[in-house]
């Protein structure tokens, strides 16, 4: 049965004290009912999230609701219910179009707004109702456009005194800060929350589950709402206010120490690692725990993501595509079987910094390096475009300098920390197993973040290629429950999105061939946990003609 999804949005935190997202989920669910169309309980939501430069199609519940309909977890042919088109975009008219018609047309959602009346959008919609459509949001986004150039010049004012003279901006600043009569800012009861989120990022989870934790624990919200959401917590995890420096909306450098600070320069580095590493990709949903598999496996054939997928007793990893016939070469790999592989392939990475008494430290001091690397990333950037316009600033020359060895002294200590977390003696494939608890939420957590930080992905077809930094590393094979590695030199070429599968399949024969020999030859390294055959499911070919 086709489901509807309702999608609110409101774009500033002194919206928090209405009741906004309510009236737009009532709303829907009123057309639900009218229209007998089932309405699903994952609900996308938006909290602050600006509509003007599209940061929900960026990173919000919106860009969260295209992911689930482009890998499946949303079918084709649901309803998306707004309120009105200006929740969904107010991005200029051809941005706006833009994003309906891919909805609409690449996508297959059928979008219903309700307000000012009810508009339905699909592939039956004719030319004047995406006229009509045009002309709504280009109104709405003149008008954001009008509003944000007043804005924009009260709040240089604000911003030019407080560099001059430390004066304060007013009382609209970040919630856990109360401006005091004595025109200073003070941390308020709110500051504890910001301690526990940070506190929460740094263990590993994501903004989710920290959103869906701080509820339990009963933090109250900053506002008048009665939960936490996913973007107010990373509105937490992003905003450097919680070290006490404030970022001016102008373009100018930031103040630092203008406000007091929660919680010290490391931790906010660190969580910053943490979260710009999860941004490629989340955990799928079909996933009853931590999927170590997260951002880093792909088809073989096609190139497209692969998720688990639960079919009778066993999970698998299936090709995305393959789910709507566009793939027909993949094949469904069982997921255990794949966990056994990626043992095999921690294992010729080196990994044994995984396995060390306490990798959590080490962890934690490499995304804390990450995390200064980042910044004076952006802070070079920031330089070398401002040295671009003034060739001959000595200042900024200067600055370019500086910033390039800081940044030079630190790609040195994250590669020092990388070494030791994959550095170790070298131990045999029963060993290592021993000592990796892929049982355990935190250690698959922390393996997942080390494949990702090394660059690694895998490819499967008839074998498992395994990369790095698009360099092929190794092809990994199960034949009749025996795991079989050849190590590649890295002559293989760029393999992203691998274009000769067949290529791909005859080194995976090979490898097998080799396993066959008495002994297993070289490339024995070990034996599948749950035995299951060839662990992967053949395409039945195609019956030849007379």
């Amino acid at each position: 049965m086709t489901k509807a999804y309702s999608y609110s949005r409101f774009s500033s935190d002194a919206q928090r004290q209405g009741t906004s997202i309510d009236r737009q989920q009532t709303l829907a669910r009123k057309w639900c009912a009218d229209n007998n169309v089932e309405l699903s309980n994952d609900v996308f939501a938006d909290e602050a999230v600006s509509g003007f430069h599209g940061d929900n199609l960026a990173s919000g519940a919106l860009a969260r609701f295209i992911s689930h309909v482009e890998r499946g977890d949303i079918e084709r042919g649901s309803y998306l219910i707004l309120e009105n088109l200006d929740r969904l975009t107010r991005m200029n008219a051809w941005d706006a179009s833009g994003l309906l018609q891919r909805l609409v047309k690449q996508l297959g959602i059928v979008v219903v707004t309700l307000r000012p009346h009810e508009m339905r959008f699909d592939h039956n919609s004719s030319a004047l109702d995406l006229l009509q459509a045009i002309l709504h949001m280009d109104n709405a986004h003149r008008e954001s456009a009008r509003k944000s150039d007043l804005g924009k010049l009260e709040w240089a004012k604000r911003f030019a005194a407080a560099r001059e003279s430390g004066k304060d901006i007013g009382k609209r600043v970040s919630n856990w800060l109360t401006l005091g009569e004595d025109s200073k800012y003070h941390l308020n009861e709110k500051a504890d929350a910001v301690r526990r989120i940070f506190a929460l990022c740094l263990e590993g989870y994501g903004s989710t589950v920290i959103a869906q934790m701080i509820n339990a624990e009963g933090y109250p919200t900053f506002n008048r709402g009665k939960r936490w959401g996913t973007s107010a917590v990373l509105t937490v995890l992003t905003n450097r206010a919680a070290i006490g420096e404030l970022t001016p909306k102008d373009g100018g450098d930031p103040i630092p120490n203008y406000f007091p600070a929660v919680i010290d320069e490391d931790t906010f580095n660190a969580a910053k690692a943490t979260v710009n590493a999860r941004k490629v990709g989340k955990v799928t949903k079909q996933a009853a725990d931590v999927n170590v598999w997260s951002k880093l496996v792909f088809c073989g054939v096609c190139g497209s993501a692969m998720h688990i997928i639960q079919r009778s007793k066993f999970r698998y990893l299936m090709c995305a595509n393959r789910r709507y016939g566009e793939c027909e070469g993949a094949r469904n790999v069982r997921l255990d079987e794949s966990e056994d592989i990626l043992m095999a392939a921690l294992l010729e990475l080196d990994a044994m910094g995984l396995v060390k008494p306490d990798p959590d430290k080490i962890a934690r001091e490499l995304a804390v390096a990450d995390g200064r690397l980042l910044v004076e990333q952006g802070k070079l950037a920031s330089y070398a475009n401002t040295l671009a316009n003034n060739p001959d600033s000595p200042t900024f020359q200067n600055f370019v300098l500086q910033t390039e060895g800081r940044i030079r002294t630190l790609q040195q200590e994250v590669d020092r920390l990388t070494a030791e977390l994959a550095g170790g003696e070298r131990l045999n494939w029963s060993q290592f197993k021993s000592k990796l608890d892929l049982t355990d939420k935190a250690t698959r957590k922390r393996t997942n973040s080390y494949l990702q930080r090394l660059g690694i992905k895998v490819h499967i077809a008839d074998g498992y290629l395994l990369t790095q930094h698009n360099e092929a590393k190794a092809m990994l094979v199960v034949d009749k429950n025996q795991i079989g590695v050849m190590t590649l030199g890295g002559d293989e070429g760029e393999v992203g999105i691998i274009a000769d599968v067949g290529t791909a399949n005859a080194l995976a024969s090979n490898v097998k061939h080799l396993l066959r020999q008495p002994g297993g030859g070289f490339v024995h390294r070990g034996t599948l946990s749950v035995p299951n055959g060839r662990g992967t499911r053949r395409r039945t070919s195609p019956a030849t003609s007379a």
